[in-house]
């Protein structure tokens, strides 16, 4: 009979294979997110905005089944940070496309966030092509003008202000007995989160109110759910998944140079898109979808807050919700990476946090005794000087001041002469304190050109114009970063003052030769001449306040005394 006598080298085999084959069973390698039972698998994260993964609890229970009244297991809360991750943000598997529930009844839609004409919903509902709000209480919900309109286009005369009156057909709150009695005892679950823009494309196609407006208060909005965004960019918030435009049509959102889809590639390039055709797809199969969450944005809602009548932009509503200091830095983080320029966020303690309302008052600084001081200097204290402004210039990184030309531009242009000027005290300052100088028309540079300068640019100048809409993407974590724009004397609009303000960069306001800033702006004014091209400038005094800005300002937080903490 034959026996056989297993040496070392075979036992040996045997445990390593043994060990490979019970390690290869516990690892799920088939890229689901979670299993039928809500389980994290070796692979098992949600990639959140930024990179983030979300820090899912194992004992947790995440599968699709719903709790209609209370809605305990829709949403996560991370103890350390208070953000909330809706339970969707796993990817749903495909049998997991229906929420069902039982006695308790649908669940029940949240408010997370509001401000006129911005609001984040959890759990709302889309039937037949109007929004359902589920509750119990009505009265936890904001008034409905506040959030939404029929999408009509936006005139001013009374019948189109009428006309864009929310109806029934746009949006419902009701209770859960009713959503039973339409929807039965389930609905198709659209996972994620949904950007949900409900204007007409009138102000879409246009690179200021597209980015400036609606990117800003949609993304402000968003934000106040994470208070923790940090200085480099690091959010917990997952990635939005769609974007749907029900009132336009497929490429009517675009600007004549595309910026628009450019922006929105670069920023979420995992966010697919939804138009009018889509939106009638969907309520044309006369069922009900419920959406994990939804950021619903309204210009025509925003119109009826508060702040907009003071400011006449939409996004000062959205300005209003508490978020990070640094909410905006993920926007600008994943534009710049995707243009190529992402030097500055290697390390987030390299990112200067100190905030614009730290600085100096432009009353504290005086540009003329800075002369007057000079003049008394000889030629060789002038040279040493100068020499000294360089070497601090070099250590904190370079000034670079760049003037937005619309000379070419047939439309609101400097006169002749002031442009010279102008042109010439810049190209002065380059050569006495060695900082960069750029004199550029945004139009003749491409995209990725346009908004990697801008991220570069310490103070950026031009004339009331679509170019100023690249103060988005400059360091508003630099205290120096400043934006300098000219108007036809007597003339104001708030469009960038605003857009910088609520970014944290300092705007000055230019008439010829005298130079505002806030608190002190004057009203908003549209006199003949503003849209002109004879606008005046005095360039001596353009020059005087970037001096006052990157020198005379700095120097004064030099002078500051320096505590030896070693003694």
């Amino acid at each position: 009979m034959f026996s056989f006598h297993p040496t070392r080298r075979d036992l040996v085999i045997v445990l390593v294979v043994t060990t490979l084959l019970g390690l290869v069973l516990q690892f799920d390698f088939s890229l689901r997110f979670s299993d039928s039972n809500g389980s994290n698998s070796l692979l098992g994260f949600k990639v959140g905005f930024g990179g983030r993964q979300g820090d899912w609890d194992d004992g947790d229970d995440f599968g699709r089944s719903r709790t209609g009244a209370g809605g305990k297991d829709r949403w996560l809360q991370d103890v350390e940070t208070g953000v909330k991750y809706a339970a969707s943000e796993k990817v749903v598997g495909m049998g997991e496309v229906k929420a069902k529930w039982g006695e308790e009844g649908a669940p029940r839609t949240e408010v997370l966030a509001h401000a006129p004409g911005w609001t984040v919903f959890d759990s709302v509902y889309l039937f037949n092509g109007t929004w359902y709000i589920v509750v119990d209480n009505p009265s936890t919900i904001p008034l409905l003008r506040l959030m939404t309109s029929t999408g009509n286009e936006i005139w001013n005369d009374e019948e189109s202000i009428q006309g864009r009156e929310p109806t029934d057909k746009d949006m419902r709150i009701i209770f859960s007995s009713e959503a039973k009695r339409l929807w039965g005892n389930s609905a198709s679950v659209v996972a994620g989160t949904t950007f949900l823009i409900n204007d007409p494309p009138q102000f879409l196609d246009h690179y200021y109110h597209f980015a400036a407006e609606l990117l800003v208060g949609l993304w402000r909005t968003y934000s106040s759910l994470d208070p923790l965004i940090s200085a480099s960019g690091n959010t917990h918030l997952p990635s939005p998944s769609r974007m749907i435009m029900p009132h336009v049509p497929a490429g009517k959102w675009n600007d004549y140079a595309k910026m628009n889809s450019f922006l929105s590639r670069a920023i979420f390039p995992s966010m697919s898109y939804e138009y009018q055709n889509d939106f009638l797809d969907r309520a044309d199969t006369a069922r009900a979808f419920l959406f994990d969450q939804v950021v619903f944005v309204d210009r025509a809602a925003s119109f009826r807050g508060p702040e907009f009548q003071r400011t006449w932009r939409t996004a000062s509503e959205a300005v209003t919700l508490q978020a990070s200091r640094y909410w905006w830095t993920p926007i600008r983080k994943n534009l710049l990476e995707f243009v190529g320029s992402t030097g500055e966020f290697a390390d987030e303690d390299d990112i200067i946090g100190v905030a614009v309302e730290e600085e100096l008052s432009p009353d504290e600084v005086d540009v003329l005794a800075l002369e007057a001081e000079e003049a008394e200097e000889d030629q060789e204290d002038r040279e040493m000087r100068e020499q000294d402004i360089k070497a601090m210039s070099a250590h904190s990184g370079k000034p670079v001041i760049t003037y937005i030309s619309r000379q070419d531009w047939g439309r609101r242009m400097l006169l002749p002469e002031s442009h010279e000027s102008l042109v010439t005290e810049l190209l002065e300052l380059e050569r006495k304190y060695g900082w960069e100088v750029n004199i550029v028309s945004m139009d003749k540079l491409s995209r990725d050109e346009q908004i990697r300068l801008a991220a570069r640019t310490t103070i950026m100048m031009g004339v009331h114009g679509n170019g100023l809409t690249h103060l988005l993407w400059m360091n508003n974590q630099n205290p120096r970063t400043t934006v300098v724009e000219f108007f036809y004397p007597g003339g104001f609009a708030e469009d960038y003052e605003f857009t910088a303000r609520a970014l944290g960069i300092r705007h000055y306001g230019v008439w010829d030769d005298t130079v505002f800033t806030a608190p002190d702006t004057p009203q908003i004014a549209y006199p003949e001449g503003f849209q002109g091209n004879e606008i005046p400038l005095n360039g001596k005094a353009v020059a005087d306040l970037v001096v006052q800005r990157l020198v005379v300002e700095k120097l004064e937080r030099v002078k500051e005394p320096v505590v030896d903490v070693s003694a």
